[in-house]
């Protein structure tokens, strides 16, 4: 069984944990970042379709 090199304290269980909690936001603010980029990239979308139509 390996040993622990750094023994466990307070301050190292209260950073495991919101380290743990901090995925779903960090989900979160992808997904929307995501939605938004999409969405402010919609009106170049349109204008490059309707330009190459010719």
């Amino acid at each position: 069984m390996a040993k622990r090199k750094r023994p466990i304290t307070a301050g190292n269980v209260v950073f495991e944990i919101f380290f743990i909690l901090s995925y779903p936001f960090i989900a979160t603010f992808s997904v929307l970042v995501t939605i938004l980029v999409w969405i402010f990239s919609l009106p170049s979308k349109i204008i490059a379709f309707f330009g190459s139509k010719k």
